[in-house]
């Protein structure tokens, strides 16, 4: 509690010197109650006062409303559906613009098995051989076959980047890629010797081969679609024309042991 000098009229804390103004010197007379610690006055800092002492007042806690909150985590969610939506939704669209390629969307036209015909922009010379059920061999999951085509393709002169070439086999209303020679080469070795490449048909050299494909077990009906893709500057296929060959199927083995 301060008071007032009677001398020099300025107001002092007559605790800190007994009573004694330090603006004058003048002792002046203080009630009792001057002298007690004031629990509503907080002691400032003095500026000599030990660091180790004296500690920074702890910092306002702001509140967050729940509105805010609520913002926050919709926020969040969001974006978490976004981070796993829109990864899906662009692989099917790619999956959709791969789809278009097949042969409901394509120029089909047919061809003859055992018989020469031209395939690609450069009319390319193929042969469509025989082919066979070799059954459920090892591996094939239950319910499923393989079955093989015999394909032989002609010399070509000049390799052309314009386009590409890819295979597949329907067996009912359903088109059936052929499975990749690095996938023979992993389980069946013994038919990736003599298994054709898809890219032989857009290759230059003279090729021959197999055609390996997996179906439903007793499927009837199989026609082999070879597919022209006509490419952009992009490289993206502008264009599907399908030859068709309607196939005679036989029963053929293989040893895979």
């Amino acid at each position: 509690m301060k008071i007032l000098c009677s001398n020099c009229g300025l107001r002092y804390d007559p605790a800190v010197n007994n009573g004694i103004c330090p603006h004058c010197g003048r002792y002046n007379e203080a009630p009792p109650e001057a002298f007690a610690p004031q629990a509503e006055e907080e002691a400032e800092p003095r500026c000599d006062a030990d660091p180790e002492l004296w500690a920074p007042p702890a910092p306002v806690r702001r509140r967050v409303s729940r509105a805010a909150l609520a913002l926050f985590i919709l926020f969040l969610a969001v974006f978490a559906v976004e981070c796993a939506v829109f990864p899906l939704a662009a692989r099917a669209a790619r999956a959709g613009q791969a789809q278009a390629a097949y042969v409901p969307q394509a120029a089909a036209e047919s061809a003859a098995q055992n018989e020469a015909f031209a395939f690609g922009p450069a009319g390319r010379q193929v042969l469509v051989g025989q082919a066979q059920r070799l059954g459920s061999i090892r591996g094939t999951e239950e319910g499923a076959e393989v079955l093989r085509v015999w394909c032989e393709v002609d010399k070509e002169q000049d390799y052309r980047s314009d386009w590409a070439a890819d295979t597949f086999l329907q067996a009912g209303d359903v088109y059936y890629p052929a499975i990749q020679t690095y996938d023979l080469e992993q389980f069946y070795p013994e038919l990736a010797a003599e298994a054709l490449d898809p890219y032989a048909f857009q290759s230059v050299s003279m090729d021959e081969g197999w055609l390996y494909f997996l179906v439903p077990e007793g499927a009837a009906g199989h026609t082999l679609w070879l597919q022209c893709q006509t490419l952009d500057r992009d490289y993206n296929i502008s264009e599907a024309a399908m030859t068709g060959i309607d196939l005679t199927v036989t029963e053929g083995s293989v040893s895979v042991e």
